[in-house]
């Protein structure tokens, strides 16, 4: 991480081209209406940009040395909330967030992956208990999850260095970052104190010398430090990947490519003007898994019954390639994590009943599926989204050379979930 050329993060990336371009774009808002509107959206995009990252280092400058950490996918809303608010207020507010049940059950679908899986039955437990007000029992439960992350992930423990390893692009490395609140939490207790504590002290709690520690906020903050932790992880397995592709992104400008690139431009600037999107069609059999027939080569309607055939097949790299996938893992790694997630999930027809066309590189199709999850008969409708785009996602106006049809990752995700709820 100390080598130079070591790219910014994505989000320091996009903030300096957009101060950079600054001067031109304001310069040709003077002649063109329209560029002077985008200028506007553009500026205020950066200002809340802008506003997220202030909050997340003044959140860390205020909440961190009382035991929250930072992590990648923390609310931003709830961040900027509690700044508004006295400290008192402000960790109740942050406590209802982490004990929410919803908030509860969407950290719970982490433990579903492979990863993650092993700990699935502690946590359960863990949210049992803290759903029952027991955090005296539940408190432990997440403690123990903690370590075996770490542990298995690192050979260390997570309160001796196992999590002190920078990470790029992610919150749990930055201010008030996982290494911060794992070292203000993993202090050493020397002697038993009976007082009410409100910081998951784990050496105390663990060692017996910190029993008063079956509260609410206890609660809160080790739920906090444990989403810190999944993150951390999950951050730290494709850091390689990540790291490659922010490096290939961040390349000095080659004029050549940027002539070509500008040619492009004006080609796709030219399809946009002269495209029409067809009229929408509902409620109408197009297609279905036993017949094809009637659809066009090349349409997002046609790619959907591929795809869908790939799902009746549970061809899952079909799938993988086939999925957005916009930090673009390996094939392999995504067809794995899909088979683990769909496995109980058996499509035996399908019909395509809608398409309606959003954009010129966006279509959404209707969907009917039936089959059964876990061993129950059901038959539900989908929406599916795809987008014609290039390799890294880019999008591509349909027609113009470079592009494909791929289905936007919330359908199979929406599968899942309904797999989870079935079970």
């Amino acid at each position: 991480m100390s080598d130079k050329r070591v790219p910014q993060s994505p989000t320091e990336y996009l903030i300096d081209r957009i101060e950079k371009a600054r001067p031109v774009i304001k310069l040709l808002g003077v002649f063109d209406k329209s560029a002077k509107a985008q200028f506007q959206e553009v500026e205020r995009q950066l200002e809340n940009i802008k506003d997220m990252m202030t909050n997340r280092d003044l959140f860390a400058q205020i909440y961190s040395p009382l035991g929250w950490v930072n992590y990648d996918r923390f609310s931003t809303d709830i961040v900027a909330k509690v700044l508004d608010m006295n400290l008192d207020d402000g960790e109740i507010e942050l406590t209802n967030y982490h004990l929410n049940p919803e908030n509860l059950l969407f950290l719970g679908y982490r433990f579903c992956t492979r990863h993650f899986n092993p700990w699935e039955a502690i946590y359960e437990r863990a949210v049992e208990r803290a759903g029952a007000e027991d955090y005296l029992s539940a408190i432990p439960l997440v403690l123990s999850i903690i370590d075996g992350i770490c542990t298995t992930s690192t050979g260390k423990h997570p309160f001796s260095g196992g999590a002190d390893a920078p990470i790029f692009d992610s919150q749990t490395s930055g201010p008030g970052g996982l290494s911060e609140g794992l070292a203000i939490l993993g202090s050493t207790r020397r002697k038993l104190d009976t007082e009410l504590i409100c910081m998951p002290f784990r050496h105390g709690i663990v060692h017996g010398l910190n029993p008063n520690y079956g509260n609410p906020i206890v609660a809160g903050k080790v739920f906090n430090l444990l989403c810190a932790t999944v993150d951390y992880f999950d951050r730290r397995r494709d850091e390689v990947e990540r790291l490659e592709k922010a490096t290939e992104e961040q390349k000095p400008v080659d004029l050549i490519k940027l002539g070509k690139s500008m040619r492009r431009n004006v080609e796709v600037k030219d399809v946009i003007n002269r495209w029409k999107a067809r009229p929408v069609v509902s409620n109408m059999i197009l297609a279905t898994s036993d017949d094809i027939a009637n659809l066009q080569s090349g349409s997002p309607e046609a790619f959907a019954a591929k795809y869908l055939s790939w799902l009746i097949a549970k061809n899952y790299g079909e799938l993988a390639k086939g999925t957005v996938d916009y930090p673009n893992r390996p094939i392999g790694f995504r067809a794995g994590r899909l088979r683990n997630e769909l496995k109980n999930i058996l499509l035996t027809h399908w019909s395509i009943i809608g398409i309606e066309d959003t954009s010129p590189a966006i279509s959404q199709v209707t969907v009917k599926l039936a089959g059964e999850i876990n061993d129950q008969v059901w038959n539900t409708e989908f929406l599916m989204g795809l987008m014609f785009a290039d390799d890294n996602y880019e999008l591509v106006p349909r027609g113009l050379s470079g592009g494909f049809w791929s289905v936007m990752p919330n359908f199979l995700s929406e599968l899942w979930l309904l797999s989870i709820r079935t079970e």
